[in-house]
């Protein structure tokens, strides 16, 4: 069954519009006074009134050996304090532009033999990770491509199944059946939804300013899951107070109406100033029904 477990991890969630954040930066756990580690994540998670933490093997704040029985240390003393848990893998196009450069990939999608040979590599590796990921506890794997900008794919939609989906069904495979499979990219990915959709991933972190997630919510299946609904303006605009209440709260609501939400947003937390604009858009959400 392509969506087993949705339902499973929203039932671990307490809140009416479960909430929690991908990507938390250093700076923004300085602010709080807590330690540069993945545990304190968790910490973080409390504070905030999050119902799900993320973590990664390769965080910027820390990175987990995939050998050691590290993350499967902290998953367990997440689900202590009745915190889902999430892992996100970076997928194979991501890893190779992090290692030779976009523009040298992007090359490689006329020499597809030479393009397969590295994304093979890379899969490995992702593979491995989520593996590891599955086998210490998470509940949601997510495989972080970015694959796409607001306008639309790196690469044709055709090249996307032909070249990639064969990468993310090697690395997808390599976990038990029954695992919640989440997918987040930035950018414009509604041409390859339903591709994705078909290889078993339930839940979806996109971007709300190249994504119209109300349109999407009316489309997807009923127990598909959207890991969205924070603009990143909201958090990191100019002015004091970006995010105008009846606007947030209509927004959220639209979405949260059509399709399963868990609140967050894509672009991650930076510091002071988005944390205390997550907090207020926290109190917002608690006042939809």
């Amino acid at each position: 069954m392509i969506f087993t477990g949705t339902n499973n991890l929203l039932l671990k969630m307490k809140n009416k519009i479960p909430r929690g954040e991908l990507w938390i930066s250093a700076e923004t756990l300085e602010v709080l006074g807590l330690g540069q580690s993945q545990d304190s994540l968790i910490d973080f998670s409390i504070n905030i009134g999050a119902d799900i933490c993320f973590f990664s093997f390769t965080s910027p704040i820390q990175n987990l050996p995939v050998d050691s029985e590290k993350m499967g240390r902290i998953v367990g003393k997440a689900h202590e304090f009745n915190l889902a848990c999430g892992v996100t893998v970076d997928g194979p196009f991501e890893r190779a532009v992090r290692e030779h450069g976009f523009i040298e990939v992007i090359k490689w999608f006329k020499k597809v033999d030479l393009l397969k040979e590295h994304l093979e590599k890379e899969s490995q590796l992702a593979a491995r990770e989520m593996e590891e990921a599955a086998k210490a506890g998470a509940d949601l794997l997510i495989l972080c491509d970015d694959i796409a900008y607001n306008k639309g794919l790196y690469f044709s939609p055709v090249q996307f199944v032909n070249i990639l989906i064969p990468f993310y069904r090697e690395i997808i495979s390599a976990v038990k059946n029954g695992r919640v499979m989440g997918f987040h990219s930035d950018g414009n990915v509604w041409p390859v939804i339903t591709p994705l959709l078909e290889e078993g991933f339930s839940v979806f972190s996109l971007e709300p300013e190249a994504v119209d997630l109300h349109e999407l919510s009316l489309r997807l299946p009923e127990d598909v899951i959207i890991l969205s609904g924070i603009k990143s303006g909201w958090l990191m605009g100019p002015g004091p107070e970006d995010a105008d209440p009846p606007e947030v709260e209509q927004y959220i609501d639209n979405i949260k109406r059509n399709c399963k939400l868990i609140l967050a947003s894509s672009c991650g937390l930076t510091g002071y100033k988005s944390l205390e604009r997550l907090k207020r858009i926290y109190r917002l959400a608690d006042g939809i029904a």
